[in-house]
């Protein structure tokens, strides 16, 4: 039966309860990835512990007033032929969202992450507040990207806007809104607003955003979606249209959270020690730690503090903003004409020495471990002999080295080994052999390699699972596998790393390859 003709069951869910899924013991679950660029949505089934994604659809992006049609048709196509699922998890890109009028309606597009419009507002924020005192309240640094800063730009410059806005939604909280009639959020979400405070260690994540600095930008708490706690459910589907494209009425909603963290959670990086590396156009390293590191420290080292998926640590989260953006322009600018199948052939058939070039790849600033934003790609060393592919080997050097460089600050910061097994999720990295094998190469840990389609949608059909009580004990997570073998692994880039550190933050930057400083 298809999701058209399937009739809706108005009965509401009760949280509390723990129900079997499909074929016995095994479950159905929906994800819905908002990103930057493209919305996700995948059907994933889940027996015990074991995870397959059995459909995954994909559509650009809309903006606020045209997402529940789009929804409506990718929930079609992986839903064609299926049973209903038993949940539903909303994940979404941080720091994006919209103003709604009374009536839910967006007043106009999204306000994204990467806008780069209240510079001015982060710094008088910072400036009135005291940039320490922020950053120890809600473990995230100051920046033009923050909606905090956001909001009081909506009100300096969008006043018609500003004064219609009955509330406000982050890209996942509107799509819970348009399933559920409720607007509502979870605490990985709210605490990349700058608007939500860290817990006190041991205590459980606020259900709320912080009166006092909302009322800094003119907001009330009632303006804000309330945040769900990480052990239950948002709401359930109510809307017809939804219910026609293959969603069951009652259905547990669950807004999963920060893409990057679901990501982490759905690949079982749960637990002190554990640290994902989620890859994309942009770069995430994640570390989940014991205790709690300072965040003023952390901040320094252009870093935030973090409170993972599962509610109980705490998390220490870096970014490379240009991670997979870096291979996209090395293959236009740098490729010498070479295919990218070929090339990276070429590279996997080179040998696995490091080179003599050294890349910082920095198409647009470096936000960690170092922060400076006038970074550029640079690359050091470069001869006319050297080929394509040994080139295009020091780039990838370059983005692990960088890797390697958060994770060992990561690791200074939380008091943690600095040789963790890193797992590996994305698909710029983990569809790229050639870069999954210099990685293995540079870092001085194991490499775990989840290759699974859309992670972070299926992440959030496993959140909705767990938190609906949909799954039973055993935690499910997508499988991984082994990354190349590699003796000693680290240990021949000990040397380069080094020279890769001082490269990127002294003068030696001084590139001697003029088309580095093109890149903007």
């Amino acid at each position: 039966m298809n999701g058209a003709t399937r009739p809706a069951d108005a009965a509401e869910a009760d949280p509390r309860e723990t129900r079997r899924g499909p074929s016995g013991g095994a479950c159905l679950s929906v994800g819905i990835d908002v990103g930057t660029t493209n919305t996700k949505v995948a059907l994933v089934a889940i027996d015990g512990s074991a995870v397959r994604v059995r459909a995954v659809a994909t559509a650009p992006t809309p903006p606020p007033d045209s997402v529940r049609p789009v929804l409506v048709g990718l929930l079609r196509q992986v839903l064609d032929g299926s049973p209903a699922p038993d949940a539903v998890g909303i994940a979404s890109m941080a720091e994006t969202g919209v103003p709604l009028d009374a009536t839910g309606r967006p007043l106009g597009p999204w306000l994204r992450w990467d806008g780069h419009r209240a510079g001015p507002e982060a710094d008088e924020l910072s400036r009135r507040l005291g940039w320490a005192h922020l950053v120890r309240a809600t473990g995230v640094r100051p920046s033009a990207k923050v909606p905090l800063a956001n909001w009081a730009w909506l009100r300096a410059n969008r006043p018609t806007e500003w004064r219609a806005m009955a509330s406000w939604a982050g890209a996942a909280d509107l799509v819970c809104l348009l399933l559920t009639g409720r607007l509502t959020t979870d605490h990985t979400l709210a605490g990349r607003t700058m608007a939500y405070r860290l817990p006190d260690p041991g205590q459980p994540v606020p259900g709320a955003f912080d009166t006092d600095l909302l009322a800094e930008v003119g907001l009330r708490p009632e303006q804000l979606p309330p945040v769900v706690p990480p052990d239950t459910f948002a709401a359930t589907v109510r809307d017809p249209a939804f219910v026609g494209a293959g969603l069951r009425a009652g259905t547990p909603v669950v807004v999963a959270g920060h893409d990057h963290a679901v990501g982490a959670y759905a690949c079982g990086v749960r637990e002190p020690g554990d640290v994902a590396d989620s890859l994309g156009t942009a770069e995430a390293v994640l570390s989940v730690v014991a205790g709690c590191p300072d965040p003023v420290a952390v901040a320094r080292a252009g870093m935030s503090t973090v409170v993972p998926v599962a509610g109980r640590h705490r998390a220490i989260l870096a970014g490379s903003p240009s991670a997979g953006a870096t291979v996209a322009w090395w293959l236009a600018h740098e490729s010498g004409g070479v295919p990218a199948a070929e090339l990276s052939a070429q590279v996997l058939g080179g040998g696995d020495r490091p080179t003599d070039v050294i890349v910082l790849p920095y198409l647009s600033g470096r936000q960690a471990p170092a922060p400076d934003p006038r970074a550029r790609l640079r690359i050091l060393g470069r001869r006319p002999t050297h080929t394509p592919a040994e080139l295009a080997r020091a780039m990838f050097e370059g983005l692990c080295l960088q890797t390697r460089w958060m994770l060992h600050e990561q690791a200074r910061l939380a008091g943690g080994p600095p040789d963790p097994a890193v797992t590996m999720f994305g698909g710029a990295g983990a569809a790229n052999p050639a870069w999954v094998r210099v990685k293995a190469h540079v870092l001085p840990g194991e490499l775990r390699v989840v290759p699974a389609a859309e992670p972070v949608a299926a992440g959030a059909a496993i959140v909705a699972a767990v938190r609906a009580h949909r799954t039973g004990p055993a935690a499910p997570a997508l499988p991984w596998r082994p990354g190349p073998a590699v003796a000693g692994a680290g240990r021949d880039y000990d040397e380069p790393f080094a020279r890769f550190v001082t490269a990127a933050t002294g003068a030696e930057a001084a590139d001697d390859d003029p088309r580095g400083e093109e890149v903007r």
